[in-house]
């Protein structure tokens, strides 16, 4: 059984592809990373995988717009859905100045979730979007981001990628759901 997910290690999606394997029983399943929901629906149509998961809303920033621009492309039936509270936390791979801009690096509803809150902690944020939460923080973890940045990602990241943890719970991570859904190829 082969599963392609909206993100990488560590991401939401991983977390949902856990949830719904054990759900329905597939002992076997391997899990194909494919950061973005337009890989996951364009690796659904050639075959490539059997199902797939990606996010589709979250509860206070409404639809997923990465999610919504791929599925005018590719067609597929919905086999399930599930809600997971989010637990991101700020990771670091550096020291951070809190004088300095902090430069924040996450998936683009990530920061349109967390910005108000994180605009609070800080004096001075820039925001950076990336392709997904976990790969952002593998991104840090590899060297790729500048100095003085911050990734918002699971908290498992901190594990996976052997990052400190800035701030463990964010405030806005309080009622913060998203919707991921399972989704297999549509028969005709």
């Amino acid at each position: 059984m082969r599963i392609g997910i909206q993100g990488d290690k560590g991401s939401t999606n991983e977390r949902a592809c856990f949830f719904f394997a054990t759900k329905y029983g597939w002992k076997n399943s391997n899990i194909q990373y494919l950061i973005t929901t337009e890989n996951v629906l364009k690796s659904l149509e050639r075959g490539d995988i059997q199902y797939g998961t990606f996010a589709w809303k979250s509860s206070r920033s409404g639809f997923v717009a990465e999610t919504q621009k791929a599925i005018q492309k590719y067609s597929f039936e919905k086999v399930d859905e599930q809600d997971f509270q989010l637990d991101h936390a700020l990771l670091s791979h550096s020291v951070i100045d809190i004088k300095r801009p902090v430069i924040f690096y996450s998936h683009p509803q990530a920061l349109k979730e967390h910005k108000i809150a994180l605009q609070n902690m800080f004096s001075q944020c820039v925001f950076r979007e990336a392709s997904d939460t976990a790969l952002a923080a593998k991104n840090l973890r590899d060297g790729k981001y500048e100095k003085n940045s911050l990734v918002i990602a699971p908290l498992v990241c901190a594990t996976l990628y052997d990052l400190d943890i800035f701030s463990s719970n964010l405030p806005s991570n309080v009622g913060y759901m998203t919707t991921i859904y399972l989704v297999k190829k549509r028969t005709m």
